[in-house]
């Protein structure tokens, strides 16, 4: 590895939580154990290996194998073969459909869940991991996946369709993809292969397809659990969710533990975490004085029973349950997320409980900040600590011009002076005259304001002859903290590829990932 790192407490962009969980110990009541080393999830496999049912194993595999058969990789489809044995357990990370797969935090998890598990692999030889990709595709808050931003291009796929965005229908995206397409016109790399999948009946499954062959070579197995087959196996807590509320109260009861503890809540739960799918919505189940609602129509617990047991695929679990789920289908031992993933996970042990499921561990995902050529050659000529490039760019030039002209800059001296002169006029205009003390307070305001004024000149002066240094720090600023957010957050991780040749990228960033390093870890790719 090649890099250096940056406390997470030094940078104001990361939540007091992010910067927090680091240390997992301080969180022990809401987790089944801390993560801290290979012998943490070694014991967490021989937990799984007893509840995980050889049956729900098998259904898994199957499923998996109708939705990527057309175009595994090779090391995918040995995974997926991996899986077939009972020794053999998932690392799991997740995230919504974001637009092309953006911004550079999703690669981020996805090689996090790929390092462990080969850290995993590595640390003993009676069990395996194979890394996962939970696709949320039935997530509906379009507005937070349908842009990207590429090249200082704001991308967007402009739709009017609603409900679960894994089932959007693809007629209207043609346009944003040409639009991604443009920018690779002509340039022989392997985007060619991602700009080559075409449209799907439903955006889930155009999605699997781009993940999967953008992380093919690290056998990265992408699931879309929006299926029928695999919701089977969910039906025992779907009935449960609809028969009571026993999940809402046990998260109230960690919220008051999480408020104590100085941390707010950040999942809603509600007396059913469930919704009901149909076409272009998605429908919260209301409990009623007489059963449960879905929009408007009222079904007793009975009749919802049988529902459920009809069509399953239409019944989608909430920010609470959704990890159930995810538990309940996957042999899983690691769940990998964000900070405020993290921070509604710990709200879910005692949902667990209650319906009976085995909870993993989990882990916050590593941080990044790249560095490219452009970037390193202006930070260098600065040569600051790297953390100062995390504080707003005009803090940034305030502190560059006194450092280089604090002198010329200190106009103390001057206003210690006209300060005394404010009191000597005020106190000299009494003296004569009571009424003139208002006339002299009035010509002391006049004179200040000239004396800003002056130093204000002085500051434009001494700006222009720094004027190429602050040009390179607001390029820095909008690199390192763009919109005064983290680079991971903001890009698309093309903007590190330009020509689409990205497969060097993800080797770069695979190799500088520790997946127990908690600090932010920032990679030099000119090395």
């Amino acid at each position: 590895m090649n890099h250096t790192t940056i406390a997470r407490d030094k940078i104001k962009q990361f939540s007091s939580f992010s910067q927090a969980f680091g240390n997992q110990s301080t969180f022990g009541k809401f987790l089944t154990a801390p993560l801290h080393s290979m012998e943490d999830l070694q014991v967490q496999a021989q937990k799984k290996k007893e509840v995980y049912s050889s049956e729900t194993r098998k259904n898994l595999v199957s499923v998996w194998k109708q939705q990527i058969g057309s175009y595994v990789s090779k090391s995918q489809m040995e995974n997926l073969e991996l899986l077939a044995n009972e020794n053999t357990f998932t690392i799991t990370t997740g995230h919504q459909l974001t637009l092309f797969a953006g911004p550079l935090y999703l690669i981020y998890k996805v090689l996090h869940v790929v390092r462990l598990s080969e850290e995993f692999n590595k640390s003993q030889s009676g069990s395996k991991a194979v890394p996962v990709f939970w696709m949320a595709s039935e997530d509906h808050d379009f507005d937070e996946v349908r842009s990207a931003h590429l090249f200082n291009q704001k991308l967007t796929w402009e739709s009017e369709q609603t409900g679960p965005v894994g089932r959007f229908n693809m007629d209207d995206f043609n346009e944003v993809k040409a639009l991604f397409s443009a920018f690779f016109e002509g340039k022989e790399t392997e985007i060619n292969e991602l700009l080559a999948i075409s449209e799907k009946g439903d955006y889930a499954s155009y999605q699997q397809e781009f993940i999967s062959k953008l992380f093919a070579e690290f056998g990265v197995l992408v699931l879309q659990p929006d299926d029928r087959e695999l919701k089977r196996k969910f039906v025992p807590v779907i009935l449960r969710e609809i028969s009571d509320n026993q999940a809402n109260q046990a998260v109230l009861s960690t919220n008051k533990l999480v408020e104590s503890a100085g941390y707010k809540p950040q999942a809603h739960s509600r007396d059913c975490n469930l919704f009901y799918l149909k076409a272009g919505e998605r429908l919260r189940i209301e409990p009623t004085a007489n059963g449960l609602a879905i929009d408007g129509k009222v079904y007793s617990k009975e009749e919802l029973g049988q529902l459920v047991q009809e069509e399953p695929e239409n019944f989608s679990p909430n920010v609470i349950l959704r990890p159930v789920y995810q538990e309940t289908i996957l042999p899983n031992l690691v769940y990998v997320g964000g900070g405020g993933e993290m921070a509604y996970w710990i709200q879910l042990k005692g949902v667990f409980d209650v319906h009976q499921t085995l909870f993993p561990l989990i882990q916050q995902r590593v941080s990044l900040q790249l560095i490219d050529g452009a970037l390193k050659k202006r930070m260098d000529k600065l040569n600051w600590p790297e953390e100062r490039f995390f504080e707003h760019k005009d803090d940034l030039k305030k502190l560059f011009l006194k450092e280089n002209e604090g002198d010329d800059l200190d106009l103390s001296v001057l206003y210690a002076e006209f300060n005394a002169l404010r009191t000597t006029m005020i106190e000299k205009a009494k003296t004569i005259e009571a009424t003139l003390e208002s006339f002299a307070e009035a010509e002391a305001v006049r004179m200040k304001k000239q004396l800003e004024s002056f130093e204000q000149r002085l500051v434009k002066q001494l700006k222009q002859r720094h004027e190429q240094t602050l040009q390179a720090i607001d390029f820095i600023s909008e690199r390192v903290i763009p919109e005064n957010s983290l680079q991971e957050r903001y890009f698309h991780w093309l903007q590190f590829a330009p020509s689409g040749a990205y497969n060097e990228l993800l080797k770069h960033i695979h190799a500088e990932i520790d997946p127990f390093e908690a600090d932010l870890i920032v990679v030099d790719l000119t090395k």
